[in-house]
């Protein structure tokens, strides 16, 4: 090519589908709709429900949801509250998903598919021309939905959670239940609430009930700054949990309450809560990146292959300890995005595959998730297994952590 040639090459902007629009499916569509002619967004529920309690964002998630969408992330600090002890920001999870979902739906090449459960990924040479979308570029992913949807782009992204149905297309093994069962609710604290449930809204995070051994703890979330008279909770325990009994809740805070006073607060947060909060969420499950597991990986990184890879707990499900997870996959975000752009301006000269910018994405940031993972599960071990309290993360690895990419 002369000089002249290559300034006038526009490189083809490749077509992807991401599946799942939790947290890591959206801030994945946002980002990759900067460096792709077309993203569609698909997700399994007909509606965007307002479940889950709170979303905890590291100053690393933010620097990398910022590098996406600098005015989201202005947005975001509005309504997410510091913490008080880290440059976190806690926010209301439906919330949070539907900050993002706003700016998303904002992006003219983003479409948004609502109630659509795939049956079938193909990763074949499919004329994207024989659909009823009417793009006009040629794909090699068909991805196929019980409603007789069809979808061809140049690759998938799976964004579908730790109970991922993308990780069995690609022959992954399940992932394993962990020994934590979790309550999430929120409310809004009405004007007859008592004395000292009004006063919760003084306070930022409030534990209200903690297993010395580190089995059970209950702890509320004050959005009053934000969100006038807006309390979210979390129940975690690793003691068994029948699922079909609504009582569960008081019983096991009742004996592990710090004071009397507490038990009857609780009472009163968990009396103030929709139904459905009450209702145990399955008990949490992780990947397994355990050594042993990453070895038989023929690929390298976490097991895409091809031109389909997964981002978020669909990735690297972690345990729920320090809350880590959220933020990585944010980083998976923006990483993928990154290298799309570079590899989308070079394209014209270094033709690089959609599969080795796939891959190269799954390499480049494995090792950082490994870490994490690994620290993750360490902390978790010593706590639900151990019975143990884990103490402060280190400096070094804060440091290390919080920079982000």
């Amino acid at each position: 090519f002369s000089t002249a040639d290559l300034m006038n090459v526009q490189p083809k902007l490749p077509t992807a589908i991401v599946i799942g629009a939790g947290p890591a499916g959206l801030a994945c569509a946002l980002g990759l709709s900067k460096v792709c002619q077309k993203v569609h967004l698909v997700e399994k529920h007909a509606s965007f429900e307002k479940r889950g309690a709170t979303f905890g964002m590291a100053k690393n998630g933010q620097l990398a949801l910022e590098e996406i969408s600098p005015d989201l992330m202005v947005h975001m600090r509005d309504i997410g509250m510091k913490p008080g002890f880290s440059e976190s920001l806690v926010f209301v999870w439906w919330e949070m998903r539907d900050a993002i979902l706003k700016f998303v739906k904002q992006r003219d090449n983003i479409t948004l598919h609502c109630g659509e459960e795939f049956t079938e990924i193909m990763d074949d040479n499919v004329n994207n021309n024989n659909n009823d979308n009417g793009d006009d570029d040629n794909g090699v992913i068909k991805v196929s939905f019980q409603s007789g949807l069809d979808l061809v782009a140049d690759f998938v992204v799976g964004a579908d959670g730790v109970h991922s149905r993308v990780r069995n297309v690609l022959g992954l093994a399940p992932p394993i239940k962990s020994e934590t069962t979790l309550f999430r609710g929120s409310l809004q604290v009405p004007d007859t609430a008592s004395i000292e449930l009004k006063g919760c809204l003084e306070g930022g995070m409030v534990p209200l009930a903690v297993d010395e051994k580190g089995k059970l703890y209950f702890v509320l979330f004050n959005f009053h700054e934000r969100h006038p008279g807006r309390l979210a909770w979390i129940l975690s325990t690793s003691i068994d949990v029948r699922s079909d009994d609504k009582m569960a809740p008081f019983a096991l805070v009742q004996d592990h309450a710090k004071e009397e006073k507490d038990v009857r607060l609780i009472k009163e947060v968990l009396a103030l809560s929709d139904e459905d909060h009450l209702k145990p969420y399955p008990k949490s499950s992780i990947v397994d990146l355990s050594d042993s597991a990453v070895d038989a990986f023929v690929d390298g990184g976490w097991g895409g292959r091809g031109r389909i890879t997964l981002t978020g707990d669909a990735a690297h499900g972690m345990p729920p300890t320090d809350g880590y997870g959220g933020s990585m996959a944010m980083e998976d975000a923006l990483v993928l995005t990154r290298i799309f752009e570079t590899t989308n301006n070079n394209n014209a000269v270094t033709n690089i595959s959609i599969e080795d910018r796939l891959r190269k994405f799954e390499l480049e940031r494995f090792a950082r998730v490994k870490k994490v993972y690994d620290n993750q599960c360490e902390r978790y071990n010593t706590r639900m297994r151990e019975g143990k309290r884990p103490g402060r993360q280190s400096k070094e690895f804060m440091d290390w952590l919080l920079v982000g990419v």
